[in-house]
């Protein structure tokens, strides 16, 4: 045998049991964190769904999910987000909202249980509390740079 192939043979078995304790994430669900959308998603930020892992960017946006999973799972479904969801079904009755991304922060999901404030009538729902408080220095601009974008649909026509 020659020692070229004596060495490949040797590189190959020797890093066999480093590649069987590499987890290989299949087809690494999801890229980007589902809640945060421009976040990269970090594979130590990982919640399981009913067996699906979904990989988060940090810990406020797992605990986001955990507090809403069925919402957050069919939200990620309709918005095609994290793959890996494609074959699950979400118990329930799950009802999305109309508006997905807070107005503020315009690249980050809202849930039901995600501050909100009254607007015209109308609930506007904002990614966390400090928020609020941005939000009420002048409501007005800001629900009509929101709408104009396409954040607020609940506001269409209203302002």
């Amino acid at each position: 045998m020659k020692a070229s192939s004596v060495f490949l043979l040797l590189t190959t078995v020797c890093a066999l049991p480093f590649m069987a304790a590499t987890p290989l994430h299949a087809a690494d669900p999801n890229k980007k964190c589902p809640i945060m959308t421009d976040d990269e998603a970090d594979i130590e930020e990982k919640v399981s769904y009913q067996g699906k892992d979904i990989y988060f960017c940090c810990g406020p946006c797992v605990k986001q999910f955990k507090a809403e999973p069925d919402y957050y799972a069919a939200l990620f479904k309709d918005m095609k987000s994290v793959p890996e969801l494609d074959g699950v079904t979400v118990p329930g009755s799950v009802k999305l909202l109309e508006q997905r991304f807070c107005p503020l922060s315009t690249t980050r999901l809202i849930g039901p249980a995600s501050p909100s404030v009254e607007y015209k009538g109308v609930k506007v729902y904002l990614s966390k509390a400090a928020h609020v408080k941005t939000w009420e220095q002048d409501p007005d601009k800001y629900a009509k740079e929101a709408v104009a974008k396409g954040l607020l649909p609940q506001l269409k026509g209203k302002v």
